[in-house]
């Protein structure tokens, strides 16, 4: 994992930034579940009309069980670019080598 940057306006941290069509379906209902149970249900992230943004643990072995192989291998990409999020936007960028689901 790449360094992360302080600076006198807090953390600088790198996100992976995709479609939200390269999230399987059935973890953006997961993703969705959480944000209107008020965290207490689903996958977490932060999230707006638009998409999500998951946390990358730094370790492959802190990755929630309940996370699907395929977010599972997006996490690995992530974690290999030295991203600590994945940013998951309706614009965001499609990566042709990657699975799409929309």
């Amino acid at each position: 994992m790449s360094e992360v940057l302080p600076t006198s306006a807090g953390v600088v941290c790198r996100h992976l930034d995709l479609s939200t069509g390269h999230l399987p379906v059935a973890e953006r209902d997961a993703c969705e579940l959480y944000l209107s149970s008020g965290g207490t249900a689903g996958r977490s992230c932060l999230g707006g009309p638009y998409g999500w943004m998951i946390y990358v643990p730094t370790e492959a072995e802190d990755v929630p069980q309940d996370v699907s192989l395929e977010l599972a291998a997006l996490m690995v990409q992530a974690r290999e670019q030295g991203c600590h999020y994945i940013h998951f936007d309706r614009d965001g960028s499609i990566d042709e080598t990657l699975p799409f689901y929309d």
